[in-house]
């Protein structure tokens, strides 16, 4: 298949995280990716992989990047506003940007996954306005997508 026609689809799989929790002397509201694959050893168990989101962040910063500003709204709460640039050549659709806010020492505290509500258009732009937990700092990545295909000539 030809690369334009090719459907790209990548999805992370989001679960919350107790041991995190527990870790960080707390309770984790949000969510952190985590995927499940069969062992080697033995294919009837499953073992946590955390490298499978990390691979799809890795994916979405290939072909998007994020601009974005962040201010207090009301207490315990902050508004994201901002971009989501398409930087390959077909537009996409499901784009789902994974908000981490980061405590003061620099570790990851939460993450929240939003959607993008429109297409981001092929080399363009879709704008985002999310309401977040507060926090000292923020990452933002797209880690879900899809490519629409481009209609058929005949």
């Amino acid at each position: 298949m030809e690369e334009d026609t090719i459907m790209i689809r990548i999805h992370t799989c989001v679960s919350v995280v107790a041991i995190l929790g527990a870790a960080l002397g707390g309770t984790v509201a949000g969510t952190g990716g985590i995927a499940v694959a069969a062992s080697a050893d033995d294919p009837t168990t499953f073992e946590r992989n955390s490298a499978a989101p990390q691979q799809a962040a890795a994916l979405g910063d290939q072909y998007f990047h994020v601009e974005w500003t962040a201010e207090a709204v009301q207490p315990g709460i902050s508004r994201l506003t901002g971009y989501v640039y398409n930087d390959y050549g077909e537009a996409a659709q499901d784009v789902d940007l994974q908000i981490t806010t980061v405590n003061a020492a620099g570790q990851p505290v939460r993450n929240v996954v939003e959607r993008i509500g429109d297409i981001v258009p092929s080399r363009g732009r879709s704008y985002f306005d999310f309401r977040v937990p507060a926090s000292s700092s923020y990452q933002l990545s797209v880690t879900s997508f899809e490519f629409l295909e481009p209609p058929s000539s005949k």
